[in-house]
């Protein structure tokens, strides 16, 4: 894997969806999490919480992005000596960063590169109107189902879906893995994830939009491999409304573990934070070891997301 020197964190875009007012982040000090003021569970099945009129602005803390991304990954290596981490977590309607560290360095994807398998097939000519399809997708999605990811893949030619979407969305540093069989080795930055939410919360068809935030708010807790997902975002945020994708992968180098989503602290910011958190984490760590060091480290993002 390589990397690329970090840049200081700055606002990037502007990312407002329609019927919302941009609001200022109030960065209080990181202590004991706070509730949150909706539940994830407040939506029901297949509804995606539609944005409010408008959101309160208050004053910024003089917090540092940098300085709660260390804290973050000081409290992940904590419980897992040894991790690498990346992290970009954007207030999108502002485009600022609220934690960055490592943003543009490379790491595996595992199955979050599923989003791109996503895009990809969801773009193809009448794919929104084929219901097997549509099934496969959410499936693959909410159950990070790894039997589809495989059909999908190949259909879409391995590597050429990696090319097309890091084209059709501008990633500067996601590459396909070297051996075309393994989706999961794909290459990518926390920065270019951000972009990838970017990219379904704004530019994508509004069908393939309402699909993949569909399946992706519905994340089933256990995988189509048993695999628990409620790790990072969903055990550390869960009074909030989120749509995640997890990966996991285990190789013999290493234990590749990640929480990617959008989150929204309140029913008038639905969706509002793009939180990304990749890791490399020794050889042979327990998945349980490795989940619950991605979920010490998200949930000092408390006092951080309102």
């Amino acid at each position: 894997m390589s990397s690329i020197q970090d840049r200081a964190p700055r606002a990037r875009w502007h990312w407002v969806a329609a019927g919302t007012t941009a609001a200022v982040i109030s960065l209080s000090a990181l202590g004991a999490p706070a509730a949150f003021a909706t539940s994830h569970d407040q939506a029901g099945p297949g509804q995606v919480p539609e944005a409010a009129a408008a959101t309160t602005a208050v004053a910024a803390h003089p917090i540092s992005a940098t300085a709660i991304a260390q804290q973050m990954q000081t409290a992940i290596q904590a419980a897992s000596p040894g991790t690498t981490v990346g992290i970009d977590v954007v207030d999108t309607t502002t485009g600022t960063a609220v934690a960055s560290l490592n943003a543009d360095q490379q790491f595996y994807t595992a199955s979050v590169v599923k989003l791109l398998i996503a895009l990809d097939t969801l773009g193809n000519p009448g794919a929104q109107a084929d219901p097997d399809t549509v099934a496969k997708v959410t499936q693959m999605l909410s159950a990070s189902d790894d039997d589809i990811a495989d059909q999908l893949w190949v259909a879409g030619g391995n590597n050429a879906i990696i090319d097309r979407m890091v084209a059709a969305i501008g990633l500067n540093a996601t590459t396909a893995p070297e051996d075309t069989a393994q989706w999961g080795e794909t290459l990518t930055t926390p920065r270019d994830v951000v972009s990838i939410f970017h990219y379904i919360t704004t530019q994508a068809p509004a069908e393939t939009r309402d699909l993949i935030l569909g399946a992706l708010h519905n994340t089933a807790q256990t995988a189509a491999d048993g695999t628990d997902q409620f790790f990072g975002i969903p055990d550390a945020l869960s009074g909030a409304n989120w749509a995640v994708k997890q990966g996991w992968m285990d190789l013999d180098s290493s234990t590749t573990l990640d929480t990617t989503g959008l989150v929204g602290p309140a029913a008038d910011q639905p969706y509002r934070y793009a939180v990304v958190v990749l890791s490399t984490q020794p050889a042979g760590t327990s998945w349980s070891a490795a989940g619950a060091a991605l979920t010490a480290g998200v949930t000092l993002l408390h006092a951080a997301l309102k």
